[in-house]
């Protein structure tokens, strides 16, 4: 896509601090500061969302995930990593497929998924949501 940052970083038209990269993934460091050391994963490709995504390519980007965030609790002091990706036009900020990984440290303070607030209708009954989200 022609006016897309993360496709710019992937070809290298834009340098990024790059973590990790393979032929068709790379791993680079949000430039936005919200959180030490928040790490974006991108196929180098432009798919505006993970449904776009051929699933090789798809298998590529979340083996890097799983790569860093190893590599965060083994080698750099972590004691995990939150892992996020929007795949929605309702909360995806860029157009392209992305994951974050935000690495984690007992009482960091940053909060807890199960501490977020929980949006009207969220208290529907488990079973009726199961049948509705069951794919076998």
């Amino acid at each position: 896509m022609e006016d897309c940052v993360f496709c710019k970083i992937g070809s290298g038209e834009i340098q990024g601090l790059r973590i990790c990269e393979d032929d068709e993934a790379l791993a680079f460091m949000d430039i936005s500061k919200d959180y030490d050391g928040h790490i974006l994963v991108i196929p180098k490709k432009h798919y505006r969302y993970v449904t776009d995504c051929p699933e090789d390519v798809a298998c590529k980007v979340w083996s890097m995930v799983q790569k860093i965030s190893k590599h965060l609790i083994e080698d750099c002091g972590y004691d995990g990593a939150d892992i996020m990706s929007a795949n929605s036009p309702v909360s995806q900020s860029l157009p392209h497929f992305h994951v974050h990984i935000i690495p984690r440290k007992i009482g960091d303070r940053l909060g807890n998924p199960g501490e977020w607030p929980k949006p009207e209708g969220a208290e529907e009954d488990l079973r009726v949501m199961h049948e509705r989200l069951k794919m076998i």
